[in-house]
């Protein structure tokens, strides 16, 4: 999905404005109920918004982590609606974070 979108931008470098307001809008599309995972959200996508590129690729461990924490619960509370919007929002997530090459292999 992000990968297809992204796609025309390969030849161009990826600046560090570009990769924190996309990880900033895929963490916003990931909505979690009110209450629950919600202040979580919100306290990471601060933090992208507004750390250093080299803090970078620990988020995005955390954001992994997170949308896994909201989908199983989603699944627990047997919210179909709500694990399948997780399960998109990590898939586009994830992409995004293998495309930006936040994460060393």
């Amino acid at each position: 999905m992000y990968a297809h979108r992204a796609a025309r931008f390969l030849e161009a470098p990826l600046t560090q404005q570009y990769i924190v307001g996309q990880f900033s809008v895929l963490l916003e599309e990931l909505q979690p109920p009110a209450g629950e995972w919600l202040a979580a959200v919100r306290e990471l996508r601060g933090e992208v918004e507004s750390c250093s590129l080299s803090m970078l690729p620990r988020l995005a461990q955390r954001a992994i982590g997170l949308t896994d924490l909201i989908c199983w619960s989603a699944l627990e509370r047997g919210d179909v609606d709500g694990f399948c919007g997780c399960a998109r929002s990590a898939a586009a997530l994830g992409e995004f974070i293998d495309y930006a090459r936040l994460l060393q292999e």
